[in-house]
């Protein structure tokens, strides 16, 4: 399907005008995308109310689908005095649920709240249904001249925050979990986590490295893997084995009294076969290192927790992320975006103020740079 193409008009809101530099567009086409993204805008909490006048509450947004399926996937809300958990469906029209074929497709099942542009006379079949109103959409501002010339530091601040939280899920006995996000590309990361937490790690250790996959293959046969959108050599069935060579290289890394911090991703590599660079690399990023840090806490060895910081933030990626890359690649040179600290910065980055509310506040902008102090 061809994309229409899309005209704006660029003009500043008026009780702003002294932010000159937040910009707004008004999208000269509705399209299903803004309606997603305005979604993840609205507060928790918020109260809305459907069209058949009931209202709700907002608990938890649910995690955005790439895949087949509802745009959303696992939002919880609370609806008519109960709590209600399922998917979000958004279309510019309410009748689009026929056109589309959801009517007809078993994925659908799940859909909870139906997010429209505008109702229909043909009503969808979801039992709750909301129109959210257009608005003005936000775009980045970002450019050469506003931002600030300390904004490295800042994104290395950033990126510190993610360390820090990879650090406290290994301390609360969560380490294993953060291999999910790796090893799940494209919308199964929750499907790893389920995989992860089914496994007995002493039962899989005491079984010889073929029956270890087996193992794997059997605690995976209920879990419906997305395959959309991803290369076959992706897939996550073929990421068992994977799974099975990081689990048994970790065993060997608990009888090791000193780790070098210099050669453990060559190292990692050749235990690893199964596995590409590139996301042995996101396993440092999201496991090992994060891990490791914590088990020289442990020995009391504040040394060794700092050199494994150092070494996360170095950690270069083969290829930098797409997004990131076009987003800004006019502030930081290709080897910087492939740099773990700068990344990991630029995702807090869009974590923390990437939406309507925050945008004005963003630490890399000048007039906002106290980030620093």
């Amino acid at each position: 399907m061809g994309r229409a193409k899309v005209t704006y008009s660029q003009y500043l809101i008026p009780e702003h005008q002294s932010a000159a530099y937040l910009a707004v567009r008004e999208p000269g086409q509705d399209r299903e995308v803004d309606l997603v993204r305005q979604w993840f805008t609205l507060p928790k909490g918020k109260q809305l109310v459907t069209q058949r006048g009931n209202s709700f509450i907002i608990v938890n947004h649910g995690q955005r689908n790439i895949n087949k399926g509802p745009d959303i996937k696992g939002a919880v809300l609370f609806i008519g005095g109960q709590w209600s958990q399922g998917d979000v469906e958004c279309h510019i029209h309410e009748r689009d649920w026929y056109s589309h074929g959801h009517d007809r497709d078993i994925h659908y099942r799940h859909v909870v709240l139906h997010v429209v542009r505008k109702v229909s006379t043909k009503k969808s079949p979801i039992g709750h249904t909301v129109v959210l109103p257009k608005r003005l959409q936000l775009y980045c501002s970002l450019s050469n001249e506003n931002i600030t010339p300390g904004f490295v530091a800042i994104l290395q601040k950033l990126g510190t925050m993610r360390w820090v939280e990879k650090v406290e899920a290994c301390r609360k006995g969560r380490a294993l979990e953060q291999l999910a996000k790796p090893l799940g590309s494209a919308g199964n990361e929750i499907h790893f986590q389920r995989l992860i937490a089914a496994l007995n790690i002493p039962e899989l250790n005491a079984l010889p490295f073929s029956k270890k996959i087996d193992y794997i293959k059997n605690k995976a046969e209920n879990i419906d893997w997305e395959h959309c959108g991803i290369r076959p050599a992706q897939w996550p069935e073929k990421r068992y084995e994977l799974l099975a060579e990081l689990i048994s290289f970790d065993v060997e890394l608990q009888l090791e009294m000193d780790i070098n911090q210099l050669t453990f991703l060559n190292r990692l590599t050749a235990v690893c076969p199964s596995g590409g660079r590139g996301v042995l690399i996101e396993c440092c990023v999201n496991y090992f290192y994060p891990l490791l840090a914590v088990r020289a806490l442990r020995k009391n060895d504040h040394a060794q927790y700092k050199k494994w910081y150092k070494a996360w933030l170095e950690l270069k990626l083969p290829q930098p992320y797409g997004r990131l890359e076009r987003k800004y690649k006019q502030f930081l040179t290709k080897r910087e975006l492939c740099t773990v600290g700068y990344l990991q910065g630029l995702l807090q980055l869009e974590k923390e103020y990437c939406t309507p509310y925050f945008c004005s506040c963003c630490p890399l902008k000048k007039m906002n740079n106290d980030f620093n102090n």
